[in-house]
């Protein structure tokens, strides 16, 4: 009887075999998910862990469902440290943030679990202010680094600032997370080649629609847009608060008031985490196009083509925002 089985078992293997034999897997369903090599044995998927929505867009070019710490129903400036997050950190192989300047919350499991892939965007874009590098120049670091506050600039001024600008929103600034997904590939043993070719044909098709509007005035409604408007040469002149939770001063508001009555601004843009009511006081009604702008693009599914289609759809709430009116 045994003997039986086991002739048996081993028939079964063999019509299996032969069935399967010859079938072919798409490449684009070879590199997702990644997984973890050990001595050439396919292992568990690798476990990606990213701080906010926007970067898992980038990650998921490469990696399957990664997972995201600050909760899609609350913004980063609000975001505080559960016990039950340390669960999601240790389970983790890598985990990409924005460095303890920023979150400083991390900043600990950093030191703590320095075994872990540790990826720091603000020192990876700190690298690239500095040395003046190529967007394929990767940079990681296995413990925090230390970056200043935002630039606090407004008013065309702004753009000769930005260059230096430490501000934290690095999802806006295309070379950066280029450099990122780039480092990640390196990190994973694949190609980064088809994400970097779509966000370059996505940025062609973008610069093109922006170039004629680069003269076109606009308020934000906080400064978190300081490398996009330096990518793509845009006439930012003013925000209503630097951040969220600072209320501007009176002077701010009454200089934003005077230029909407020069009308030097043809366009402001709002938030859906926030109250329009600071924006109604200063604009009034005035004659001027709101358009809302999320900056963590929480809209934007988490796909192979998030990234690009982040840009997209920033791209094209800055055009309708800032095309002159027929």
């Amino acid at each position: 009887m045994k003997n039986l089985l086991a002739c048996g078992a081993a028939a079964l293997l063999l019509i299996i075999a032969a069935a399967t034999q010859g079938e072919t897997t798409p490449d684009h369903q070879r590199l997702t998910p990644v997984y973890a090599q050990t001595h050439g044995k396919a292992q568990a998927p690798v476990k990606v862990l990213v701080s906010v929505h926007p970067l898992a867009l980038v990650v998921a070019s490469l990696v399957a469902q990664p997972q995201v710490l600050v909760p899609a129903n609350v913004t980063p400036h609000d975001f505080s440290f559960r016990p039950s997050d340390i669960g999601k950190i240790q389970d983790a192989d890598i985990i990409i943030w924005n460095g303890a300047d920023t979150e400083p919350y991390l900043a600990r499991f950093a030191r703590r679990w320095p075994q872990k892939h540790w990826i720091d965007v603000s020192a990876l874009a700190e690298q690239r202010i500095h040395t003046q590098t190529s967007a394929s120049t990767p940079a990681t670091v296995t413990a925090p680094a230390t970056v200043t506050a935002p630039a606090t600039t407004s008013g065309k001024a702004m753009a000769a600032s930005h260059q230096h600008s430490h501000d934290s929103h690095w999802w806006f600034a295309p070379p950066v997370m280029l450099a990122l997904q780039q480092q990640l590939a390196q990190h994973l043993g694949v190609s980064a080649a088809p994400f970097q070719r779509q966000v370059e044909e996505q940025l062609a098709a973008s610069r093109a629609q922006l170039k004629p509007l680069q003269q076109q005035g606009f308020f934000v409604f906080h400064q978190a847009y300081d490398h996009w408007v330096e990518y793509f040469g845009l006439s930012q002149l003013g925000a209503f608060t630097v951040s969220p939770e600072q209320k501007p001063g009176l002077r701010t508001l009454t200089t934003m008031r005077q230029q909407l009555l020069d009308e030097q601004v043809v366009c402001v843009f709002t938030e859906p985490q926030f109250s329009s009511a600071l924006v109604d006081s200063v604009v009034g009604n005035l004659p001027v196009r709101r358009v809302e702008l999320d900056p963590l693009g929480r809209h934007i599914s988490v796909t192979q083509q998030g990234y690009p289609d982040f840009i997209q759809d920033l791209t094209q709430r800055f055009v309708q925002c800032l095309s002159p009116r027929s």
